[in-house]
């Protein structure tokens, strides 16, 4: 009997135990929907990583600060500038960083955001300033007579006659979607890629499917799927510009497969280029195929993902996903992308600019301490405190101890 108990305790506790490990750290700074409290965790991390990047040397933390923020007005990288500008209290240190947090209490104009970045631009040179204004698109001070016509930073639609004219956008404002990132094409383009693709040519695969997912999801008039045609639209252009890991290729690769099975749509798309027919009705027949190949469990999976795509970009912007973008390479980094997009905005560029992957693993929340971490903590204390005492009881039942002999009195 005790033995039937040592071997079954020897198999639960591991079970216990590494059940006990996932849940502490599974799901908590990866989860799909960030919590408050990883959110705020991830942000503490995020400050203590900005501290460390700057030297020990209180001498030496302002010249190392002011040329990070120069190197990326630089390279043209408007996320990356404003990332270290919103990063200057943790890598100035206690007594510049505290000045800078001050003065951006003390500015009265703009987001909380743009105070803090231009409390910050107030320790770089005067030119060096203006031209990360003008590079980043914040308003800019009017100093011209009320009367006079000012031009803003932003380019101004003009209309042909009879066109209206779209909306404006002011300095600082930002477009929730770059033109640049707009990349469904047509329905003429889509049948010429369907055409490659049944023809063997799988260079552009992902893009391919994507494509063909994304036009049916234009067809959805919900507001989630708005946000996968976005998501789709980065996605295909880190893609085209080779932005992607080959690991994060190699997952999108199986998602996309998940969503529209190549043994489904290889016989679905030569169907529909059968025959003759005019571009548009070809396009419209490539359309029907992917609807009828989509698998709606797969497609699901591959929305998940475009949903964390699409809410970085929400968060940051287009062309700062596809930094983020650049470094994962499976879900969990994907979320984890997420989750510093979240807790950093734009700090969260500036820290994969310095770290590449380990930046993401500041997604990491941590333990989570709840009454569930407790009872499991309880429960394998409490196992492995019987398996000690069943090994204790069959050592003392193979194994007795020897009574000492009696010894004769008066021999």
């Amino acid at each position: 009997m005790l033995a039937v108990m040592f071997n079954s305790l020897l198999i639960l506790l591991p079970v216990i135990a590494s059940n006990t490990v996932r849940k502490a750290y599974d799901g908590v700074g990866v989860a799909e929907t960030p919590t408050v409290d990883a959110i705020y965790q991830t942000s503490n991390r995020m400050s203590e990583a900005f501290k460390e990047l700057s030297p020990k040397e209180n001498d030496r933390k302002l010249p190392f600060w002011q040329d990070k923020v120069q190197r990326a007005l630089e390279d043209r990288d408007p996320d990356a500038l404003r990332g270290y500008l919103l990063a200057a209290p943790w890598m100035l240190g206690n007594e510049l960083g505290k000045q800078v947090s001050a003065r951006a209490e003390a500015e009265s104009r703009g987001t909380p955001e743009e105070r803090m970045i231009r409390a910050a631009l107030q320790k770089m040179p005067e030119s060096v300033a203006r031209a990360a204004e003008l590079e980043m698109g914040l308003p800019q001070t009017l100093t011209a007579p009320p009367t006079a016509v000012v031009e803003t930073a932003a380019p101004r639609a003009v209309a042909a006659p009879g066109e209206e004219v779209g909306e404006v956008l002011q300095a600082g404002g930002r477009a929730q979607l770059d033109w640049r990132f707009e990349l469904l094409g047509s329905y003429a383009d889509l049948a010429g890629m369907s055409q490659r693709w049944v023809g063997g040519d799988r260079s552009e695969d992902i893009v391919f499917k994507l494509t063909g997912i994304g036009r049916v999801q234009q067809g959805i008039s919900d507001g989630l799927s708005e946000g996968n045609i976005r998501a789709v639209s980065i996605v295909k252009s880190a893609s085209r510009s080779k932005r992607l890991t080959i690991p994060f290729t190699d997952y999108l690769d199986a998602r996309t497969n998940a969503a529209a099975p190549q043994e489904v749509l290889t016989p679905a798309l030569e169907n529909a280029l059968s025959g003759l027919a005019t571009t548009d009705v070809r396009g419209q027949r490539v359309h029907a195929a992917f609807e009828q190949a989509i698998d709606p469990a797969g497609l699901a999976k591959l929305e998940s993902d475009l949903e964390q795509i699409d809410k970085i970009a929400a968060l940051t912007s287009p062309s700062a996903t596809l930094t983020l973008l650049s470094v994962v390479e499976d879900g969990t980094d994907l979320r984890r992308a997420r989750l510093l997009a979240e807790a950093g905005g734009a700090q969260a560029i500036a820290l994969v600019r310095e770290q590449g992957n380990a930046a993401l693993r500041v997604a990491d929340a941590g333990v989570r301490w709840d009454g569930t971490m407790f009872l499991e903590i309880m429960s394998l204390t409490a196992a492995g405190m019987l398996l000690f005492w069943v090994a204790l009881s069959t050592v003392r039942i193979y194994f007795p101890r020897r009574q000492a002999k009696a010894e004769l009195i008066g021999a």
